[in-house]
C-alpha cells in the first residue's frame, strides 16, 4: 500500500497494529519461496534434456508463439 505522506504508514500501523504487516511479510516470503522452487525445478528439468529435445521444445514453443501472433493480427483492425 502506498501512502501519500511519510507519516501515513506510521499512523496506519498505530491504528491497525503489527499483525497485518507480519501477515503480508510472511505471505510474500512464502510466495518468493514457491517461485524459487518452481524456477529451480524447471532449470533442473531443462538441464537434463538433450540437444535434440531442446531443439524440438524450442521449435514447438516458436510455433505456438507464431500462432498466437497470427491470431492477434487477424483480430486487429485492418488499415490505419
Amino acid at each position: 500500500m502506498s501512502y501519500p505522506h511519510p507519516h501515513g504508514r506510521n499512523r496506519d500501523q498505530t491504528e491497525k497494529g503489527e499483525q497485518p504487516y507480519k501477515d503480508a511479510k510472511q505471505a510474500m516470503a512464502e510466495n518468493e519461496a514457491t517461485i524459487q522452487n518452481e524456477a529451480e525445478a524447471l532449470g533442473e528439468a531443462r538441464r537434463r534434456e538433450t540437444d535434440d529435445e531442446r531443439s524440438q521444445r524450442l521449435a514447438e514453443e516458436a510455433e505456438t508463439a507464431l500462432q498466437a501472433v497470427s491470431k492477434d493480427l487477424k483480430r486487429a483492425p485492418q488499415g490505419q
